[in-house]
């Protein structure tokens, strides 16, 4: 069972990102001003202070479970995989990388930690993660994989981008057992089919 690993993301994953940011660019917004959602194309003013939020001491350790995802990990581990988080390492803040080794080892200290620029050439039959940016050229690499996709607003129209994909919100739990049941069962060299509804 060496090759029954489920990559898992971090970062609107299993750990709340999106809230800590609202947050923190809060503290930094005058009176009126806009505000900006996860996505956006961001004004070059926006996205210094998002940087600067991000190079506080403190904020990727002490992120928030996002519980959602922590169903999908469940699930994994019920069908025997092997957690291993993966997780894109901010090139510019190296503090986050030691700081999301620490909430990991914290909150999932049964998974193998990986911090990466690039995911898309990792292997795993499967990959949780709620960016798809980050998810579909993993898929490019991994055409027999299963990425799966815990809800959140920017990726409302997941599965209609790719096959292999499963957006999970929580009320299709028999669901996910089911595409991750195929996964697991999927044999080398077999395609990856989502299993009919």
């Amino acid at each position: 069972m060496g090759d029954m690993i489920g990559l898992v993301d971090m970062d609107g994953t299993v750990a709340d990102l999106d809230s800590a940011m609202q947050k923190g660019l809060a503290k930094l917004a005058s009176p009126g001003e806009p505000t900006f959602t996860h996505g956006d194309d961001l004004p070059d003013w926006m996205e210094a202070r998002r940087r600067l939020v991000m190079m506080q001491p403190g904020f990727w350790r002490n992120l928030h479970r996002l519980e959602l995802g922590f169903e999908i990990v469940q699930c994994l581990e019920h069908h025997d995989f092997n957690i291993h988080v993966l997780t894109k390492g901010p090139s510019n803040k190296p503090l986050a990388w030691s700081e999301k080794v620490e909430w990991c080892r914290e909150h999932l200290p049964q998974a193998n930690v990986t911090i990466t620029e690039d995911k898309s050439h990792y292997y795993g039959k499967t990959l949780v993660d709620d960016w798809l940016p980050y998810g579909l050229p993993w898929l490019k690499h991994r055409k027999r994989g299963l990425l799966i996709v815990p809800a959140q607003p920017w990726n409302v129209d997941a599965e209609t981008l790719h096959p292999n994909i499963f957006r999970y919100d929580g009320s299709n739990k028999a669901r996910l057992r089911a595409v991750v049941k195929a996964a697991k069962d999927r044999q080398d060299k077999e395609p990856y089919i989502l299993p009919p509804l």
